[in-house]
């Protein structure tokens, strides 16, 4: 049987990480020093071909644009790949397991994993019998 790869920490995931992080850091400081500075300042140090400062707004506007698009789009697909509340299949569907009746209950054995009935749920939560 293939093993499933562990999400434990491990070296490679912590330097990978520590890069990524310092990577977006240095970059997101580069953004802000090239939106703030004045173009006389890059031309001082030698830099003379950069982007236009209408672009510090733009990419920001932009990436904020994507960023509320993932979130209501991921909202949204969630809400449509969900059946409505009284469909049958929150219920029943295709992975649920009816319970094994039991052909010896001497044993001490745990039974199989197996749904409860919906009934039985309502009855346990809902009865108005107190123990």
């Amino acid at each position: 049987m293939p093993t499933a790869p562990s999400p434990s920490p491990r070296p490679e995931r912590a330097v990978i990480g520590f890069f990524l992080y310092v990577t977006s850091i240095f970059t997101f400081a580069i953004y802000v020093l090239w939106a703030y500075l004045p173009n006389d300042w890059f031309e001082k140090i030698g830099i003379t071909y950069y982007p236009h400062k209408y672009w510090s707004i733009a990419i920001a506007v932009l990436v904020l644009t994507l960023l509320i698009g993932v979130i209501v789009g991921n909202y949204l697909l969630n809400n449509l790949s969900i059946p409505p509340l009284d469909s049958i299949s929150l219920i029943h569907d295709r992975h649920t397991r009816k319970p094994q009746d039991l052909i010896s209950s001497e044993t001490d054995a745990i039974p199989p994993v197996s749904d409860l009935d919906l009934s039985f749920v309502n009855q346990v939560l809902y009865s108005s019998h107190t123990k």
